[in-house]
């Protein structure tokens, strides 16, 4: 969250890892360049306040919109969210 000095990193819970590398696995990602190739982005707007706080809350959100059975579904659908409305 936030740019440069002012930013924050977060780090998710073990489980996402897990998912993101059963997923790189079952689509044949096996170097850095395909692993990587499949990440996106997605702009997470404008938020006032301590970036630490707001990286905080968005680790908290995540970890609890993206249950194990989400992330299941996301692994069996080689990572494209069926959960989530195309944009």
């Amino acid at each position: 969250m936030g740019k440069g000095r002012t930013g924050a990193k977060a780090v998710l819970p073990e489980r996402f890892e897990q998912a993101i590398d059963r997923c790189a696995m079952k689509i044949g990602a096996k170097d850095e360049d395909a692993y990587l190739a499949e990440w996106r982005r997605i702009p997470a707007g404008e938020a006032e306040g301590d970036p630490a706080t707001i990286a905080a809350a968005e680790i908290a959100r995540l970890d609890a919109e993206y249950d194990t059975d989400r992330l299941k579904r996301l692994i069996a659908n080689d990572g494209h969210d069926t959960d989530r409305p195309a944009a």
